[in-house]
């Protein structure tokens, strides 16, 4: 990693922290559009910046590459600009994949080659982007993606923004290139900003205009070409592959594409290998690198049965969706029964139901789909998810914790008062009263504020007793990105823990929870009236 950012061509270390500048930027643009009336409150309170947090660098290690390198990766959740990178996402994104040349998945692409031949004199060749996101030159990609919206008939149904409008908040977007590694600051040089929603969907459309540029010039452009992002899949003659790849490394200083050729009539892309036959025709298995070890989800882990049938599905449905031959595809199901098996799979597990055909509901508007996430518990989980189905609420399950959790820490950890989206509690450092909150920004930005605003309850009990709080004391209960979510968890934690300083209990909440809460607190006081009368005797 240290070898990663101090390379000087592509990163620059920083002396400041520009998250605050970055965020005036933002903060100044929205407020003028919305004194302007060039967008609504519900927009302007969206995209709006609460959360403060530092993008963060991690690398994550490409181990079917010799000495497994490190794929540097930008996690920007809570970010400044992480909103408006989600939104822009959702405009934009409609743009991308609209030409013969995208490839959506491996099985898209099977379907697209289907019948493809290689006759003599012609070989297949895969092109790969080097490092494509902090290679794309951003006023180029602006550029192309200006002129998709204004071409673009149906912006207006996505979004209340004019083109510029857009692209001004795009420009913000991929020129917040900052991160934290190892508490040093570094600023990406060029390209768009590794982590943020927004940056895959620019690099696509950017690759759309480049891959017209390119085929469009070629004195003998390929009789195939198909791309996945980076991953390019071409046909060319034998005696133009050399002048091909010069043509592509020519267009922009910026792209510079490697090549892989098929060798013993074999090429693989995506996890496909396609196959030359020798009278020319093709055939398509499953890829797997050499490093792979046919290691999956173990069937005693805790998770829920749907996760480990979904194992069973998706090994299964690549299988016959990608496998083209049925000799091919008899060997592939058996490995995959095999590996299975080795994770520690029944063998009933291997019978999956075909799916009944689902009557189509004419009257969509009374059709409403809401799912319910929740922390998986074995024996509870599977009680709770029959009694939501039958009230139409679909849940999923997620683990509680892994092993990657619990031994590894990839990021910077956030001190305790630059978090964001925390719920907290406040104890006086001399009666020990305490006060429960919660809040978007940053833990140290609202303590000061109840250090210094007579409206806060904080700042009134400091006031009339002469007594203060620490805030390296302060504790945070847990943390929630979610606005309505964290009022909910701030008002269940009042009502349980009844902190002597809050003057109401936050959000109104249902009151189902009122009696979940006071059968809590009885087994809580049943618990401490058992301790004290065992430390008695």
């Amino acid at each position: 990693m240290s070898g990663l950012v101090n390379d000087e061509t592509t990163y620059v270390r920083l002396r400041n922290d520009p998250t605050r500048r970055v965020k005036n930027k933002l903060v100044n643009t929205l407020k003028r559009w919305k004194k302007d009336n060039k967008i609504d409150s519900k927009l302007y309170n969206k995209l709006y910046p609460t959360s403060e947090v530092v993008p963060k660098l991690y690398g994550l290690p490409k181990i079917h590459k010799k000495d497994s390198p490190l794929r540097p990766i930008v996690s920007s959740i809570g970010g400044v600009m992480y909103s408006t990178a989600k939104y822009l996402a959702t405009v934009i994104g409609p743009l991308a994949g609209k030409t013969e040349h995208h490839i959506i998945n491996s099985t898209d692409f099977v379907q697209k080659i289907k019948g493809l031949e290689v006759p003599p004199g012609q070989k297949l060749i895969s092109y790969d982007v080097s490092a494509l996101f902090t290679s794309i030159p951003v006023d180029q990609a602006l550029h192309v993606i200006k002129d998709r919206l204004e071409r673009d008939n149906t912006l207006s149904d996505r979004c209340d923004l004019s083109v510029e409008q857009i692209e001004e908040l795009l420009r913000l977007c991929l020129n917040s290139t900052y991160f934290i590694y190892d508490g040093q600051l570094f600023q990406q040089k060029q390209g768009a900003a590794m982590g943020s929603p927004v940056s895959p969907i620019v690099a696509n459309l950017y690759m759309e205009h480049f891959e017209r540029r390119a085929l469009e010039t070629a004195c003998n452009p390929p009789s195939l070409w198909y791309r996945y992002v980076d991953d390019t899949f071409t046909r060319l003659g034998d005696l133009d592959v050399d002048e091909f790849s010069q043509h592509l490394n020519s267009i922009d200083p910026h792209i510079k594409f490697t090549s892989e050729q098929e060798q013993d009539r074999r090429l693989p892309f995506l996890d496909t290998c396609i196959h030359i036959n020798d009278d020319g025709s093709t055939k398509v298995t499953v890829y797997r690198k050499p490093t792979h070890t046919d290691q999956y989800l173990n069937f005693k882990s805790n998770h829920h049965l749907e996760h480990k049938r979904s194992v069973v599905r998706t090994l299964f449905h690549r299988a016959q969706s990608i496998v083209t031959e049925t000799q091919d595809k008899q060997k592939e199901v058996e490995h995959v029964k095999r590996a299975l098996r080795t994770n520690g799979y029944p063998e009933w597990m291997f019978r999956i139901p075909r799916k009944k055909d689902k009557p189509k509901d004419t009257d969509k508007s009374k059709k409403v789909n809401i799912n319910v996430g929740i922390t998986y518990v074995r024996g509870t989980s599977e009680v709770l998810q029959r009694a939501f189905k039958s009230h139409g609420i679909n849940m999923y399950h997620r683990p509680f914790n892994s092993m990657r959790q619990i031994l590894t820490h990839v990021k910077d950890r956030t001190e305790k008062l630059k978090k964001c989206g925390v719920i907290y509690r406040v104890k006086c450092e001399v009666c020990n009263q305490d006060y429960i909150g919660e809040t978007a920004r940053q833990l140290g930005t609202r303590l000061a504020e109840h250090q210094s605003r007579e409206t806060s309850a904080i700042y009134e009990h400091c006031k009339k007793t002469g007594h203060s709080i620490n805030p390296d004391n302060v504790k945070i209960i847990s943390c929630e990105d979610h606005c309505i979510k964290r009022r909910v968890e701030e008002a269940i934690e009042i009502k349980a823990q009844r902190p002597a300083l809050n003057r109401d209990e936050g959000m109104e909440i249902l009151a189902v929870y009122n009696a979940l809460l006071r059968s809590a607190d009885r087994l809580r006081h049943r618990t401490i009236h058992n301790d004290t009368t065992a430390d008695e005797g």
